[in-house]
């Protein structure tokens, strides 16, 4: 193949990882070295937000450039409309070699799927993946994600998958806190950056004139919140701030909320056939009240983010040795965010406090930008037409999300208002479109009278809902014109030859 100048691109994906949880994000308790360094040599997004608070529709999202309402796949179990659209599949007809490492989740995990083929005993990666040339995968997260090509990795190495037990430090916890027997070298996440480097390297020896995409999906800091037993780097529970979990004084709170916080939401009205996307009947409440319970779930949660980074670093001093990094396009994001006790709420689900929507998004390209720090509002979506705005390739298709290149390069201000959330647990249950600017949040729900409007420059923590205010009648009319706005931008229409 011939030499070209085109950017190789690197994606890398936690899972339910907070904003708030890098150290160059503002958080002053954690390290997170490499993430750090990822920050100061590329841009720092400030006001990321995830397309949907659930992993399939977000992650979608990210490799679509579109909202559910225009892929389909709207909640964990569902399948896209069409896989043809999806960033890997343009970058491969476009002459990149693309690979796939670890977690995917665009295809449901409980029926038959890609994702849930067979993997034999050489772990054989998949071939023609949504547009993968390889694809390596697990399914599942942390102690139930020893699964698939990892698994067999595993078992390659004299080890049984079902060996590593966990040491939970609370009976009956529903964030699993524990101690995994599982080594620390053996970890997912090790996996993943093994086979990481073991691509970079095979790469740059057979065909280094040949733009690649890389796509890595770690699963941690996702829930069972379990460590490897000899890990040594440990976030201490004396550190980590407690959660602001007073919710008493709450104004006019969404009808559900309470439900998450009281516990039994599988009882009220709002799920439809599944229990709810991304949460359970826990009584959130009471949970974090347990001091000592929420100072110990959310230390192993943070030291998840510190172990993700080590394994993270490997990947880019391989970058470094090959100087490969320079015209490379390193993007990290995490599909959404994670309640760790705000508004004694965990996990996530049908909600849109900044806990479970705001992300945090880094990218670097040497060639391409200085580093940077980008205060305006961006979501997900915006990165394909990015990475395709910044590669040069012309996509004929609409997407919902705008290319942040001028943003990147010369720190123009953004054509659109604010950002896009959608969330739909089925199509007549619980669903909601929501407004963020870097002011206010607005969110409607369908088929519900009550909303939620927060000024969000007054009242970060979001405790104070002026949906039914009528001071506030105009700024929630014209909040409403800007996201009908935005979904109209990017409505297909076919093309129109005659009058009749």
């Amino acid at each position: 193949m011939p030499r070209t100048n085109k950017p190789n691109v690197i994606v890398v994906t936690t899972d339910q990882q907070r904003y708030d949880s890098i150290r160059i994000n503002g958080n002053r308790f954690i390290q997170t070295p490499h993430l750090d360094r990822l920050g100061r040599e590329g841009a720092v997004f400030e006001r990321a937000y995830c397309p949907n608070t659930v992993c399939t529709p977000s992650r979608v999202s990210l490799m679509t450039g579109m909202h559910l309402s225009r892929h389909g796949a709207y909640n964990i179990g569902t399948f896209a409309h069409d896989y043809g659209l999806f960033l890997s599949r343009i970058l491969r007809d476009n002459g990149y070699r693309t690979q796939h490492i670890g977690k995917a989740h665009w295809h449901p995990w409980q029926a038959e799927s890609p994702e849930t083929a067979p993997v034999d005993e050489a772990g054989t990666p998949f071939r023609d993946f949504v547009g993968f040339d390889e694809a390596e995968l697990t399914i599942g997260h942390a102690t139930g994600g020893v699964t698939g090509h990892y698994a067999s990795w595993l078992r390659r190495q004299g080890h049984d998958p079902r060996q590593f037990r966990v040491n939970a430090r609370f009976p009956g916890d529903a964030n699993g806190t524990g101690d995994w027997e599982m080594p620390t070298a053996l970890h997912s996440g090790a996996w993943v950056a093994e086979r990481a480097n073991a691509f970079l390297e095979r790469h740059a020896a057979e065909s280094p004139d040949q733009p690649f995409y890389l796509n890595l999906g770690f699963q941690d800091p996702h829930h069972p919140h379990v460590v490897p037993y000899d890990y040594k780097n440990r976030v201490d529970p004396d550190v980590v701030p407690p959660p602001d979990t007073d919710w008493r004084n709450d104004v006019d709170p969404p009808e559900h909320v309470a439900f998450f916080r009281q516990g039994g939401i599988s009882q009220s009205r709002f799920p439809g056939k599944f229990t709810i996307g991304g949460n359970s009947d826990e009584a959130w409440a009471p949970y974090f009240a347990d001091t000592e319970k929420s100072k110990l779930t959310r230390a192993y949660y943070y030291t998840m983010v510190q172990l993700f980074d080590e394994q993270l670093g490997t990947i880019m001093e391989t970058l470094d040795r090959l100087k490969l990094g320079d015209n490379t396009i390193l993007v990290f994001a995490s599909d959404h965010g994670e309640m760790l006790g705000d508004h004694a709420i965990g996990q996530k689900g049908p909600m849109t406090y900044e806990g479970v929507t705001h992300i945090p998004l880094l990218i670097r390209y040497p060639h391409g930008f200085a580093p940077r720090r980008v205060t305006e509002c961006v979501s997900l979506v915006d990165l394909l037409p990015t990475m395709l705005d910044f590669i040069g390739i012309a996509d004929p298709v609409k997407r919902d999300g705008i290319s942040l290149r001028a943003a990147l390069e010369r720190g123009e201000a953004l054509p659109r208002p604010g950002v896009r959330i959608e969330y739909k647990e089925e199509p007549d249950r619980i669903r909601y479109k929501c407004w963020v600017t870097p002011q206010w949040k607005l969110a409607v729900y369908g088929g519900e009278t009550f909303g939620e409007l927060y000024d969000l420059q007054a009242d970060p923590g979001e405790k104070r809902n002026l949906f039914a205010s009528p001071d506030h009648a105009a700024v929630r009319q014209r909040l409403l014109t800007e996201m009908l706005a935005d979904q109209e931008r990017s409505e297909p229409v076919s093309i129109r030859p005659c009058r009749v």
